[in-house]
């Protein structure tokens, strides 16, 4: 694939933008990360998905036929794979030599899948078992292949993140230079989503923006009065019936004027994408 022989010919180019998309499970993230992608490549730049939550659910969302969306694997689940780079088995336990620095090369061309032109779909898979810090081979494999993806200056990478506050313990959100915060316009949803602000200004992102999601007539009130301060800016994106019907297709919202899209799309004029 075309992708894959950019990424090989000029590995860790931080050209383009680079988008991490975060915050509390269930609020939204999945869909405003195919939302974004899928409207940046309208505009005709060259976008990478990468799916790193657990669910894996970004490949419907971008509207991938759902029987070939629910067949593929992510890099997690090919065991052998990790293995075979790093020199450890996940789930093995601790004491065997591991190179922290894996060969990447080849992952967009092995794992990565075309969505449509000049949309293209990677599944890195959230890690499930239950190591931590950032030596196991999972963490090993994912670190490199952030830090290894490259973009030219008119292309678009977004990550839609692990749910809460996971990716920020490991190395899969180095690189990134804007944070969007997703929340629902609750108190609890708020708090966990300023964690999620202070952990991306310390990672040294430049930009952390909140999105305050399924809003309805009064909700900004009261979000406002449990405290959105730290932010960069605050977009807020309407209560829309039509993303439940739709879903989990955010495809089919483009060719709409319905109020959840055109939140986004004046989100994109923000982002300059």
């Amino acid at each position: 694939m075309d992708l894959a022989k950019q990424l090989r010919r000029r590995p860790g180019d931080r050209g383009g933008q680079r988008i991490l998309v975060a915050g509390k499970g269930g609020v939204g993230k999945t869909t405003l990360a195919a939302a974004l992608c899928l409207l940046g490549a309208e505009r005709g730049h060259r976008v990478l998905a990468v799916d790193q939550d657990a669910q894996q659910n970004l490949a419907f969302s971008l509207g991938y036929p759902k029987e070939r969306a629910a067949a593929l694997r992510s890099i997690i689940q090919d065991l052998d794979f990790i293995e075979e780079r790093t020199g450890a088995r996940p789930g093995q336990g601790w004491g065997g030599l591991m190179n922290l620095n894996p060969d990447v090369s080849d992952v967009a061309e092995r794992f990565g899948v075309r969505i449509s032109d000049g949309l293209y779909l990677l599944v890195m898979g959230g890690v499930a078992q239950a190591s931590t810090g950032c030596l196991c081979p999972e963490n090993a494999l994912l670190g490199a292949l952030v830090r290894f993806l490259n973009s030219r200056e008119d292309d678009l990478i977004v990550m839609d993140a692990q749910a809460g506050l996971e990716p920020f313990g490991r190395t899969v959100a180095e690189g990134f230079g804007t944070c969007l915060v997703v929340s629902e316009p609750t108190f609890n949803s708020l708090q966990v989503a300023g964690r999620v602000a202070q952990l991306s200004r310390q990672m040294g992102m430049r930009r952390v923006d909140l999105v305050l999601n399924k809003c309805e007539e009064g909700d900004i009130c009261k979000a406002r009065e449990s405290g959105w301060e730290g932010y960069d800016d605050v977009h807020v994106l309407p209560w829309d019936p039509s993303v439940r019907e739709n879903e989990p297709d955010v495809s089919r919202l483009l060719g709409t004027n319905g109020p959840y899209i055109e939140g986004v799309r004046r989100l994109t004029v923000s982002l300059a994408i």
